[in-house]
């Protein structure tokens, strides 16, 4: 097995000259530049092209990558066994290296046997490029200073040193997983939990403060969870790449710090930083704990940057139930200026205790390290209470209006959400569209459906007698729905042109029509229809007079969706006995197969455009939340609500989400996931509050370009 290339100093600076020549030129003629400076070098080739991948993609530090190795966890890199050979024989006196466990942006990450002391370590070992960069005299005289951090909730440093060039540290290998991976797999933790954790990271960073540490990079990946209590890792890690690289690390396109967790002060580039930092950065932490996702969420690093000059989405809008005096703990630890911050990791700490003596004595030197402290006032957060929405009561012989007294509420979040019926009634043609004859929808005040916009502003009415189910078409252009025509105990599907008004009846029997589903074309409808032993599925094509029985099988069984390649239609279905579970029923009419099937209620799922994701309302948790799962195989379960939620939409790009929470219409941001990983959810915002009709099936839906939502409204006596 043949040695890797030693990254001397003389090499070093071939690979930062073509780097940086490399990065003066358009993204598009890079690779040619690289190929042509290089010549036949191709280890040389390969050490700029790695580089610049890594700046291009916005690596943020070898931090990413704590020393944790998590069970079950997807393969993220492809190990280097010849540097994994060259280490073991560089340590052999000292370390056995077992295995590598992780890859990041500025080293790999080897589980090893400490022979002298028979313990299970973690050794990180820079990048040689990165060592050639810093230099290892200067790196290891910054890096012992973090030796003497001792402290029940700081990952120690045991050993470092630098051997034929490559500079290693070791620390101990944690049974456990990061805040990262928790998070990840489970969302916005329990606030007493998180509260928790925040006060351990605070009691952690007090410490290294008094001993002039400033961590610099603290964020979910660089706290361990070891039996459920907080461990920080790699304290003083970036200042000592920081002091000993300076402007030649950041030549090599990858930089210190993580954007999300970034304090303004240090995105811009200042060099006095001091413990408000790390304020900031647990507050940032804290925030995700609480609300699922960080304060900013962009595609990018520079979105990110640029976002840090506005206030983050108050928590009390995400998650009413967070006490006052944790979302105004939050708040002020991530003020914009320093000097509005807490002045200490501890002062944090007792504002999240909540004991008036220790915040006393707390506040005490707080005053007296900032010269006085602004005042707070917390925002009070809203109760939020809401029973199970009633469960559709479809059976065969039962109309679906079992419930009344709907319509429209006006809203205290809100101004002018009302009814909105046109001025005309609009004219209703039958199945058949020659027939001239308009028929009258029956009014009934007290349920409405309208068009509202990204505020809730009414932008029209529909005139429809108890409304159910509605979907707007592939275009936007027109809105398919179930509803009551005048004199009928039974739904059927309606269809209303949204620019002419002009409404036309799909179905005109008595078999209880609804939940309509368009294809992607926009030329045909799919919904439920009452049977012998249930609800069937059928299709009927615009154009055509008569429906056809897609799937028929004992029990209810409706449309959620049409998945995007037209292939299948997701259905929620009772007929296991055991509550709704989500089936796959293929479009050509074979056996569906089942996608989720449990003891709780799955309902309600609608697919990604790209038809790699799921989002569904279960009751699993004990209560109504939205999961987000891989598609068309269940592999990669995440909870995208977290204080109860139903009825998940996507936007027609994928890029947001929408979701009701009690009357409120949540939007989440959603951006592609690395390495197939569920996709990153960026920080929940109330679009507007409104009376909606919950139940099993989704009531509302989005337009493509999400600037509209069609909803099914109830009454609400005496609200204001």
């Amino acid at each position: 097995m043949s040695e890797p290339t030693r990254m001397t100093p003389e090499r070093w600076r071939a690979v930062d000259s073509i780097l940086r020549a490399a990065l003066d030129r358009e993204p598009g003629t890079r690779d040619a530049f690289i190929r042509e400076a290089c010549g036949t070098d191709d280890a040389l080739r390969q050490e700029v092209a790695s580089l610049l991948g890594a700046h291009d993609a916005m690596a943020t530090n070898f931090l990413e990558r704590p020393a944790v190795e998590e069970p079950g966890a997807p393969p993220v890199f492809v190990p280097n066994e010849r540097m994994a050979a060259a280490l073991a024989s560089t340590l052999a006196d000292q370390y056995a290296i077992e295995a590598e466990i992780a890859h990041g942006g500025m080293a790999t990450v080897y589980r090893a046997r400490d022979l002298r002391h028979e313990r299970t370590v973690a050794v990180k070992v820079m990048r040689d490029e990165v060592a050639a960069a810093v230099g290892a005299e200067r790196f290891l005289e910054e890096i012992r200073v973090t030796a003497l951090l001792q402290h029940p909730h700081i990952l120690p440093l045991f050993d470092s040193g630098s051997v034929g060039g490559r500079l290693w540290y070791v620390m101990p290998f944690v049974d456990g997983e990061t805040l990262r991976s928790k998070l990840s797999r489970g969302g916005a933790l329990p606030i007493d939990e998180a509260v928790r954790i925040a006060r351990e990271i605070a009691d952690a960073l007090e410490h290294a403060h008094g001993h002039g540490i400033v961590h610099r990079d603290i964020k979910p990946e660089n706290v361990l969870l070891h039996e459920g209590h907080a461990l920080v890792a790699d304290f003083g890690i970036a200042l000592a790449l920081e002091h000993a690289g300076g402007e030649r690390l950041t030549r090599t396109g990858l930089t210190l710090g993580t954007p999300q967790y970034m304090a303004p002060e240090q995105a811009a580039g200042e060099r006095a930083l001091d413990a408000r930092v790390d304020v900031y950065a647990l507050g940032a932490v804290l925030y995700e704990m609480l609300a699922g996702a960080p304060p900013f969420v962009a595609d990018s690093r520079e979105a990110i940057l640029r976002m840090l000059r506005e206030p983050p989405a108050p928590l009390a809008t995400l998650r009413p139930e967070v006490p006052a005096a944790v979302d105004a703990a939050v708040r002020r630890a991530l003020a914009k200026r320093p000097a509005e911050r807490y002045a200490s990791a501890a002062a944090l700490a007792a504002a999240l205790d909540g004991s008036p003596d220790r915040i006393a004595r707390a506040a005490v030197a707080d005053s007296a390290e900032r010269g006085g402290v602004p005042r707070v006032t917390p925002t009070p957060p809203k109760s939020l209470i809401r029973p199970r929405a009633a469960v559709y009561a479809a059976i065969a012989g039962v109309a679906v209006g079992l419930v009344s007294g709907w319509g429209l509420a006006q809203s205290s979040t809100v101004t002018g959400l009302l009814v909105g019926r046109p001025g005309n009634p609009p004219a209703i043609a039958n199945a058949d569209a020659n027939v001239s004859d308009p028929v009258r929808l029956a009014s009934n005040d007290a349920i409405s459906l309208v068009v509202v916009d990204r505020t809730g502003r009414v932008l029209r009415g529909i005139d429809a007698n108890r409304p159910w189910t509605p979907r707007f078409s592939p275009d936007g252009r027109r809105v398919a729905y179930g509803a009551f025509g005048a004199g009928r105990s039974t739904s059927d599907i309606w269809v209303t042109d949204l620019e002419t008004s002009a409404t036309r009846r799909l179905t005109d029997d008595a078999a209880d029509s609804n939940d309509p589903q368009w294809s992607p074309d926009g030329k045909v409808v799919a919904f439920s229809v009452n049977a012998p032993g249930g609800k069937d599925i059928a299709t009927r094509r615009l154009t055509d007079s008569a429906a056809r029985v897609i799937a028929s099988r004992n029990g209810t069984q409706f449309t959620s969706d049409w998945v995007h390649d037209g292939r299948a239609f997701i259905i929620s279905d009772d007929a296991g006995g055991n509550g709704y579970d989500v089936l796959v029923q293929p479009a050509d009419g074979s056996a569906p197969t089942p996608y989720v099937a449990t003891a709780a209620d799955e309902t309600a799922a609608r697919v990604s455009p790209d038809g790699r994701w799921i989002a569904y309302t279960s009751n699993a948790s004990g209560r109504d939340e939205v999961y987000l799962d891989s598609y068309p195989r269940p592999t990669r379960r995440v909870q995208l609500s977290h204080s109860g939620g139903i009825h998940p939409v996507w936007r027609g790009d994928g890029k947001e989400l929408y979701y009701w929470r009690e009357d409120r219409l949540i939007a989440v941001p959603v951006s592609d996931g690395w390495d197939g990983a569920p996709p990153k959810l960026g920080a929940e915002t109330v679009l507007f509050t409104a009376a909606y009709q919950a139940n099993v099936n989704t009531m509302y839906d989005v337009s493509a370009k999400g600037d509209r939502f069609v909803i099914v409204t109830r009454s609400q006596p005496g609200r204001r």
